[in-house]
């Protein structure tokens, strides 16, 4: 009878979906201008204050006495949403133009100089509702860095000169991601949305769109957003760092008063985001890469004022479940989909219940069975799930969670809570995600009757479908048909399958959350237990005090890498893996105890993070399954199919991030070509993959990390079982050492891409064979100082390419410099002839550096290698790359600081020379199609010292080190 309720209500929701939730919003929930107490963990050690300034701008201080590094965020509630028609990307060109120069700091680029000299960082981001601009930056700098800060808000320049010049940076961001499928399908989501809704509108921008017009120049448009919606009425602030609540709040008062407010808050849209006519709607789409996927859009109200029930979390969480009886294992064991997630998401007037699959080849063909099975499912959980266990369970994890909620980069931190103070009232800007105060079976059932056919946006992306409409920006080929008769009938049939069955109560909750008492008194990793080929190194948290523990286990193996073959059987073995984990493991990683498994070029790895009551268990079912993977067929024919169409579609990547691929080939051994594994994959049996299996674990060096609420005991005891189940039929044999190759051979070797892309890409990577502490110290400082600069030049000034990358990099132990451009203005010769002009630009930069300029940049620098750990999984990592480069001392950070120490601004000049000059670069490049008339390209094409395929450079050329 409930069944048959819910169906009429869910027919009565679907015709009149089109007027139903217009105006339902109730944003900003609660958020007076009182000062409220802000709730806050029990393991949060840092104190909090809210206040409003009279123009209404909203702030969260946070005192953090223990922060090494200052961040502030301040959030605009205002998006692409509301640029104007004709004008669409101006909010994001808006964001852009904030950082060149402001009346009181008119230097272009002198905000991210003075960040990176004191050890800072920032960024922005324009989303449909909200711009978030943030920074981080050493303590002692944070009080000017904010200043400067706040004065985008209160006197930006908006130099003419850089108004032309930006926009270019703005359409190079446009035509970078032109063919990436995930920017080609939202185009055409909007493109199938209704046209007067603000969410349909193209957001990034381009040269068209930020054109000058006979009655519209572009710099006042500019203006004019700017002065409607750049108000504190419709800001919000959060500062850390280290000072007192007082002084924060004096100097905020002291910054942002002078923020500009119109009163203007901000306001849902009223228009309805579907037209009757887009909704109960299947839309195919054609993506550039070999991908099947199948999304369900359900536009549902918003539910935002319901974060103390969260119905669609509830509902969410039960549909996207992996565990024994699940929509997801009913799917998989069908041999229909490689995956399965549901979510929900939008802006302030409605949001879109998600589901969304990852198809097989017959699951492609029967994504009708897909679409009604998850229907099905769907009754289940009308009919059965609507009970306290479920909420109560998500309700008991997120106490746990929030309960002994560790603290995250103060960036981080500021951003959070700067987002959330437009929507809660600000005792709940740190609580709002885990409380889960009452369960509402009312309100599920009203979520529940949204999720129909009628109400459903079927989106098929596959190669080769039926499409016969074209999207403009992305040239993205789509069709958008009515849902037929015939499958309204079948999505809608009664039935529940018998496989299905709603999750059991999970047995992984943690009960037992007390800290253990310190048995040990070294301040470092230890090793407890040893014999040949194994080793496990034990440390007891002394510092974090949660009730939680990681533990890595890495096996070496020579068979993990020894050539193409061996690498691609390693990436199957290590996905099969996964795959006959995943009911056993999805109930852990939902209550907080998380899983991993690895596979590197030289060998292959688990490991356990969370909460430490269950974790031994779970640790040693991995392993076990490590040790005697039985393969399932039908496994086996889809994550092989999947890898080698992985590894296919490496070719649609940006030119830059196939550049760096290839360069990764270049300089490391043991490192294959995606068209190099998928060859190799193609014929592997299943056969061949248990042989490889035992083989790879006949010979092995394993090395366990057991780190955080665990007794000396415990690891010795656990080191006793690994050892036992890993060696017992293996045989040690010590790791082999990792080689980096280096360029010996007096010029550059160029490996030259033929990338099927408008834009040009260059990649220089300068890469020094000297692995001595002083060399590493100098390039780190070289790369702090370079930083900055090379961006300006090559970005803000001569407005190159939207991505620019100069710094040092380290692979190993060898450090070097590296630039990075991928540019739809010019090609790859003449991006060179423009990075070796800032190199004689650059050189008069340091020839002028002052002793002052060069202390402040080493002072970044050190507090930067000073900053310590914030959480315990950061320092598991820690640890973790240590012992992976056999830094057994654990301090290579403090011995890189004392090199540090030592250098003087006099070294720089002469080094930088030695480094762009003595060290010869390996060059990845690749001339766009819209560079390919060009002199350069066809000199380019006729020279033979350019290698253009795999397995460059082995007549030697290079050399290889040894770590």
């Amino acid at each position: 009878m409930e069944q048959n309720k819910l169906n009429l209500v869910a027919v009565i929701v679907a015709t009149t979906l089109g007027t139903s939730f217009v105006g339902c919003s109730t944003l900003p929930i609660n958020v007076p201008s009182a000062q409220q107490e802000i709730i806050k963990s029990q393991n949060d050690e840092r104190q909090y204050r809210y206040l409003q300034l009279d123009n209404g701008l909203k702030i969260v201080l946070v005192s953090d006495l223990k922060a090494d590094k200052a961040a502030a965020s301040l959030d605009v509630h205002i998006g692409h949403m509301a640029d104007p028609k004709g004008r669409e990307g101006l909010s994001h060109f808006l964001e852009h133009m904030l950082f060149l120069g402001t009346e009181k700091y008119p230097k272009v680029g002198e905000y991210n100089e003075f960040l990176k000299e004191n050890g800072g960082w920032s960024n922005a981001g324009t989303g449909q509702e909200h711009t978030n601009y943030y920074f981080e930056v050493n303590e002692d700098s944070f009080d000017q860095a904010l200043d400067r800060f706040a004065q985008f808000f209160i006197s930006p320049t908006f130099d003419p000169q850089y108004v032309e010049r930006e926009k270019n940076a703005v359409d190079s961001e446009y035509t970078m991601k032109i063919k990436d499928d995930a920017r080609r399908i939202r185009e055409v989501l909007k493109e199938t949305s209704n046209q007067a809704h603000p969410a349909s509108q193209f957001s990034v921008g381009n040269l068209a769109t930020l054109a000058d017009r006979k009655d519209s120049l572009l710099i006042d448009d500019l203006k004019k957003q700017y002065q409607q919606y750049y108000s504190a009425s419709r800001m919000a602030l959060s500062v850390v760092a280290k000072e007192d609540l007082d002084t924060l709040e004096a100097s905020v008062r002291a910054k942002f008063s002078q923020v500009p407010s119109n009163g203007s808050v901000s306001t849902p849209a009223q228009e309805q985001p579907f037209l009757p006519e887009q909704l109960g709607v299947k839309i195919n789409i054609e993506p550039m890469k070999d991908t099947r996927t199948l999304t369900l859009y359900f536009p549902v109200p918003t539910s935002q004022q319901y974060f103390k029930e969260k119905p669609l979390t509830l509902i969410s969480d039960l549909l996207a479940n992996e565990g024994v009886g699940s929509l997801y294992s009913y799917l998989k064991q069908q041999g229909l989909i490689e995956s399965l997630n549901s979510y929900y998401y939008g802006p302030d007037d409605f949001e879109q219940f998600t589901v969304a699959m990852t198809l097989t080849e017959a699951g492609l063909a029967q994504y009708d069975a897909v679409t009604q099975a998850m229907f099905s499912y769907l009754r289940l959980i009308a009919e059965q799930g609507l009970k306290p266990l479920y909420f109560d369970e998500l309700r008991a994890i997120a106490k746990t969670n929030f309960d002994f909620q560790e603290k995250y980069s103060s960036a981080n931190t500021a951003r959070s809570i700067a987002s959330q103070l437009h929507y809660y009232a600000p005792q709940y800007v740190l609580n709002s995600d885990f409380i889960y105060e009452r369960f509402s079976v009312e309100l599920v059932k009203k979520y529940l009757a949204y999720l129909t056919p009628q109400n459903m946006r079927q989106v098929i992306v596959a190669k080769g479908l039926e499409t016969y409409k074209v999207q403009a920006q992305y040239n993205t080929p789509y069709a958008i048909a009515p849902l037929t008769e015939q499958q309204f009938a079948l999505y809608q049939a009664d039935d529940v399958k018998k496989a299905f069955s709603l999750p059991k109560a999970n047995p992984f909750i943690a009960t037992n959350l007390t800290l253990k008492a310190l048995t040990q008194d070294s301040q470092l990793p230890e090793v407890v237990f040893e014999r040949a080929g194994f080793k496990l190194w034990h440390k007891q948290d002394s510092e974090f005090l949660v009730p939680k523990a990681s533990i890595n286990v890495q096996i070496y193996s020579p068979l993990a890498g020894q050539d193409a073959a061996s690498r691609a059987k390693n990436f199957l073995y290590n996905a099969l893996l996964k795959d006959s984990l995943t009911e056993f493991g999805y109930p852990a990683k939902q209550a907080g105890l998380n899983y991993n498994l690895w596979s590197t070029n030289q060998g292959m790895g688990f490991g356990a993070n969370g909460y430490d009551e269950k974790q031994v268990d779970l640790l040693l079912t991995i392993n076990q399954r490590v040790r005697h993977l039985t393969i399932n067929p039908a496994a086996f024919e889809l994550h092989k199919n999947r890898l080698i169409r992985a590894w296919g579609n490496a070719k649609f990547n940006r030119p830059y991030s196939q550049g760096l691929s290839v360069l990764g080939e270049i300089q490391r051994n043991k490192v294959f070509a995606p068209d190099q594994l998928a060859q190799a994959l193609t014929a592997v049996s299943i056969k061949d993959l248990e042989d490889y299996i035992v083989a790879f674990h006949q010979q092995v060096e394993i090395e366990v990390l057991a780190h955080g609420n665990i007794q000396r005991a415990e690891s010795e005891r656990l080191a006793q079982t690994l050892y036992k189940l890993n060696m017992t039929d293996s045989a040690a044999l010590a790791r082999p050492a990792k080689e980096v190759r280096v360029n010996i051979s007096g010029d550059a070797l160029i490996r030259e891409l033929d990338i099927d892309h408008d834009d040009s890409a260059l990649i220089m990577s300068y890469v020094n064979p000297d692995k001595s502490l002083r060399t590493r110290a100098l390039y780190a400082m070289l790369g702090s100082v370079i930083n900055a600069p090379f961006f300006k030049s090559i970005r803000t000034e001569q407005q190159l390419g939207y991505i620019v990358a100069g710094r040092s990099t380290s692979i190993e132990e060898l450090s070097g410099l590296y630039f990075l451009i991928q540019s739809s203005k010019v090609g790859p010769v003449e991006l060179t002839r423009r990075v070796e002009q800032f190199f004689v630009d650059f050189e008069a930069q340091l020839t002028a550096l002052s002793d002052a300029q060069f202390a402040d940049y080493k002072d970044g620098l050190l507090k930067d290698l000073a900053t310590k750990d914030k959480n315990l999984n950061e320092r598991t990592a820690h640890y973790w790359a240590e012992i992976n480069s056999r830094t057994f001392s654990f301090d290579s950070d403090k011995q890189l600081m004392a090199a540090v120490e030592q250098l003087k601004a006099q070294d720089l000049l002469p080094f930088f020379k030695h480094a762009v000059a003595d060290i010869k670069p390996f060059v990845v490049r690749s001339f766009g199609k819209a560079h390919r008339d060009e002199v350069d390209y066809q000199q380019s094409l006729a020279d033979s010292s350019i290698c253009r395929g795999n397995g460059c450079f082995t007549g030697g050329e290079t050399q290889s080190v040894l770590m």
